[in-house]
């Protein structure tokens, strides 16, 4: 093999793998595509090492580590718009970003995203790009919502949450000086979780005035130190508590392999009746209003059982204001069973 052909496929092993590989580790891998003989092989290897050392005169990979055993890696500032991806890893991708909500995909700094996996996409016959956005999609929840958002505001927010600045924001007529630290979704709208002078808040970011932001900055250890929970609604206060849920809710099988009904579900079994459920509830009317859609056949309120459980399966470290405490964990189940209450009330009264 001359040595062109040979940097070439250097070059597309080290894309490939995008991590630091010893001299070894580089003929190894050109030895099973079947480029190189044995790593054995003397001439092969001083080959290889010849290679080497022109694309690290060019600039084009780095040597790194110390030691006997040289290491090299991808010099990435020399390949900024290079990369590459195994027909199955673009396969995946291309079917992950179909599951993106559609109402999104147009928006000015996701669509660099999608645009991306574009460019690999002649690496696919039409009749196969064809057949993946026939065969893939997301239908929404009946109650997802969607706004629309302004581009310049999003640039700005990811900005300054990667830069660790701060910022000044203007939010229903207040003016808050604050250190955005989370960016999430839920239920189809984007929030902002910030740190505040009163501490950590979130803020609904389609309501949002004025964006402003500032030169000052915080560290992300004095982030990660500070926020416990990204969504944080004031009048929620986590229990446990039990489920009973008809049997057509989930097979045998389903059950065996760890189905969820709720992300803050921590137990389930079969049992005569139904399929036994414990999870972490939450006073206040978002949890309520989900509860209220779904077919229950019992409740079981909190229990020296299913708290003893919720500590094994380390409830807390899923929800760090959880408690361990029955009594408090029953005030809470009496509350939430008054708000689902409350909201029955209110549908009756409109019908």
């Amino acid at each position: 093999m001359d040595k062109v052909a040979l940097i070439i496929e250097i070059l597309k092993t080290l894309i490939k793998t995008n991590s630091t590989l010893s001299t070894g580790d580089i003929h190894s891998k050109l030895h099973s595509e079947g480029v190189l003989p044995p790593p054995g092989d003397r001439v092969a290897r001083r080959k290889l090492l010849r290679a080497l050392n022109t694309l690290f005169e060019l600039g084009y990979v780095e040597e790194v580590g110390e030691g006997k055993v040289r290491k090299w890696k991808l010099n990435h500032n020399r390949f900024k718009f290079l990369s590459s991806y195994t027909r199955d890893e673009l396969i995946s991708l291309i079917i992950l970003f179909s599951f993106f909500p559609s109402h999104y995909r147009s928006m000015p700094f996701f669509k660099g995203a999608f645009d991306a996996v574009s460019r690999f996409e002649k690496e696919l016959t039409e009749e196969e790009r064809e057949l993946l956005r026939f065969s893939f999609e997301r239908i929404p929840n009946i109650n997802e919502r969607c706004v629309n958002l302004e581009p310049e505001l999003f640039k700005s927010i990811i900005s300054t949450i990667l830069e660790n600045r701060g910022a000044y924001l203007q939010y229903r007529g207040k003016v808050y000086k604050l250190f955005p630290v989370k960016f999430f979704t839920y239920n189809g709208l984007f929030y902002i979780g910030a740190l505040t002078e009163k501490g950590y808040r979130n803020f609904l970011v389609s309501r949002i005035e004025v964006y402003e932001p500032l030169n000052e900055e915080i560290s992300l250890e004095e982030k990660k130190k500070r926020v416990n929970e990204t969504f944080e609604i004031p009048d929620e206060e986590p229990f446990l508590f039990g489920v009973l849920f008809p049997h057509r809710y989930a097979t045998r099988k389903e059950i065996e392999r760890g189905i969820k009904f709720s992300p803050y579900q921590f137990f389930i079994r079969e049992v005569g009746e139904g399929i036994l459920v414990y999870m972490v509830g939450f006073t206040g009317r978002r949890f309520a209003s989900w509860f209220l859609t779904e077919k229950i056949v019992e409740l079981y309120p909190p229990s020296e059982e299913i708290v003893e459980k919720a500590r094994e399966q380390g409830v807390k470290e899923m929800v760090p204001r959880v408690t361990f405490q029955v009594q408090v964990n029953r005030q809470r189940f009496r509350k939430f069973r008054e708000t689902i209450l409350k909201i029955l009330k209110e549908k009756q009264d409109i019908f």
